[in-house]
């Protein structure tokens, strides 16, 4: 039944929540993806859970890790970026930005931090940045140069 006042009311509606789900959708060409995994070993069990995004030639990923041993459960989480360099720092900083202009930003010195980057990184380098952190606490990242 179409209310007197607003004849045209439920069609409006039904046009503004359509351009709402359209206006917050990814970009086409867009892949997430999400999976966890468990293998059982002698000491215990290995749990792993990974999301991941790719936008066009971009990618975002972390996985996280938590696994039982004999000294107790140990975690541990990777996060990877396949994007262009916007600001690099040698031996201090860079950032990365990958799909829907997101930019991702990496210290490079610090009392934990093990750098290993690429010679050839640079500003408009495409590069993949992996940041692997533990219950130790020290933080491995590595820069390399993405074909």
């Amino acid at each position: 039944m179409r209310h007197p006042k607003f004849p045209l009311f439920p069609s409006a509606l039904a046009a503004a929540v359509l351009f709402s789900a359209a206006a917050c959708s990814k970009p086409a060409g867009t892949v997430e993806r999400k999976t966890e995994q468990t293998t059982q070993t002698a000491a215990g069990e290995t749990k792993t859970s990974t999301e991941s995004t790719t936008a066009g030639n971009t990618m975002e990923s972390k996985s996280t890790t938590k696994a039982d041993t004999a000294e107790g459960t140990v975690k541990g989480t990777v996060e990877t970026w396949i994007g262009t360099v916007t600001a690099y720092e040698p031996g201090k900083k860079i950032e990365v930005m990958t799909g829907e202009k997101k930019k991702h930003d990496c210290s490079l010195d610090g009392k934990d931090v093990i750098a290993m980057v690429d010679s050839g990184v640079a500003v408009g380098s495409r590069v993949r940045l992996t940041e692997q952190t533990g219950d130790d606490k020290s933080r491995r990242v590595t820069v390399k140069l993405e074909g």
